[in-house]
């Protein structure tokens, strides 16, 4: 290969690494300044309760649609370029509310933000995959979940401690994506935004500079992966919807228990996406049948018991099974996706995942009027259910596709 850098300097830069890992600081367009919402209530006593809670949610929407333009500004200025132009969207538009305390401004600043993480999000996946080699690439797919998991910590940490300030102080939180920012200008080389990784017959990667000139496409593999993402996403927002109001209803505890129980769910991320490589190496292509397995049966005991204890064993195994089972699913994208369409594939799995999230209380809704059973414990059992049925279909793809991983 011609090109000053070449496969080894890339597989063994740790500057480039960081550089790339840290794209995925900001996983969660939302959590920072969910807190916000009785104050800014407060604050805004003109508007609804339900506006309100849209500054929240709105972010999603703004990513779906970054998301979709991601790839056509990729193809024009490359994608360190279309990296920070994202995460610059996103920084100005998160800080905005701290400054100016309007409610249609903070609803604008809310969506841009969201446009600017669609932006930048499906190239956290495809400069892992493009960059490295096969068996790295697992392994920084499980770290891309644990900086995430540390980025989300680190920010609610922050907003805690700004909070008490005031509630339009919070959003300078988001002065922190000037870390990625400054890592990828200068750990993270414009060239690499020529290479791909490319297996051979005999199962070794190389990164090479792209030669090719195929356009971008799909193909119904990449669908299917998508799909499977949107139902699993869907239903396991059955735990972050409903769970705090089982441990209410059944007068297990206060909702300020059902908090405390989700603040350990991040310590699961970051764990898992650690561990990842290592667990996917001993249950290979099976990985993601057992902990969907094991996922179903700890969602079906969660609305069978009423121990505090339990109930937080089982929220954690909820939340460590999450966190193999995306980077494994994750991980397929590099066997489905067609010839230098990484980037659009990547669009198509987080338009999937985000999509899963929007739809999800209107899903259990429907759920709860077909079935006449409105208690939160059946959603979380039929969601519990389904991920008996992802389990089944995925033995199934296991053997139809041939997968290792």
């Amino acid at each position: 290969m011609q090109n000053s850098l070449d496969r080894q300097n890339i597989e063994n830069s740790k500057r480039i690494t960081l550089g790339i890992l840290s794209i995925s600081f900001l996983m969660s367009v939302s959590n920072a300044i969910s807190g916000t919402i009785p104050l800014m209530q407060k604050y805004f006593s003109n508007v609804s309760s339900s506006n309100i809670e849209l500054l929240v949610v709105i972010p999603t929407g703004g990513v779906l649609l970054g998301t979709v333009i991601s790839g056509a500004i990729g193809n024009v200025i490359g994608k360190k370029y279309t990296v920070l132009l994202g995460l610059t969207i996103a920084l100005i538009t998160g800080v905005l509310p701290a400054f100016w305390a309007n409610y249609f401004t903070i609803l604008l600043s809310r969506a841009m933000f969201g446009v600017g993480c669609g932006i930048f999000t499906p190239l956290s996946v495809s400069y892992i995959t493009d960059t490295f080699s096969k068996e790295k690439c697992h392994r920084l797919l499980g770290y891309r979940n644990a900086i995430g998991a540390i980025g989300d910590s680190i920010m609610l940490f922050i907003a805690g401690f700004l909070i008490k300030f005031s509630w339009n102080t919070t959003y300078l939180v988001f002065f922190f994506l000037l870390i990625p920012i400054i890592l990828i200008i200068f750990f993270v080389p414009k060239e690499l935004d020529n290479f791909e990784a490319i297996t051979d017959e005999n199962g070794e990667t190389e990164v090479v500079e792209k030669t090719s000139n195929v356009k971008p496409s799909t193909n119904l593999k990449v669908i299917k992966l998508a799909a499977i993402f949107l139902f699993m996403c869907m239903f396991y927002s059955a735990i972050s919807l409903k769970f705090a109001n089982y441990v209410v209803q059944n007068k297990i505890g206060t909702a300020a228990t059902a908090t405390y129980i989700f603040g350990f769910l991040t310590l699961c991320s970051i764990f898992s996406g650690l561990l990842f490589d290592k667990i996917s190496k001993i249950l290979g292509k099976w990985t993601v049948v057992i902990f969907e397995v094991i996922t179903a049966g700890a969602m079906v005991a969660l609305t069978l018991s009423t121990s505090i204890p339990v109930l937080l064993v089982l929220i954690l195994i909820c939340g460590f099974s999450n966190g193999i089972i995306n980077p494994a699913l994750t991980a397929r994208m590099v066997d489905y996706s067609p010839e230098n369409s990484m980037n659009l594939t990547t669009s198509i799995i987080i338009i999937g995942i985000n999509i899963g999230f929007l739809v999800a209380p209107y899903a259990f809704q429907l759920i709860s009027s077909v079935f006449g059973n409105t208690t939160p414990q059946f959603i979380i059992l039929v969601s519990g259910l389904f991920y008996v049925a992802l389990a089944l279909y995925d033995v199934y793809t296991v053997k139809r596709d041939r997968l290792t991983l």
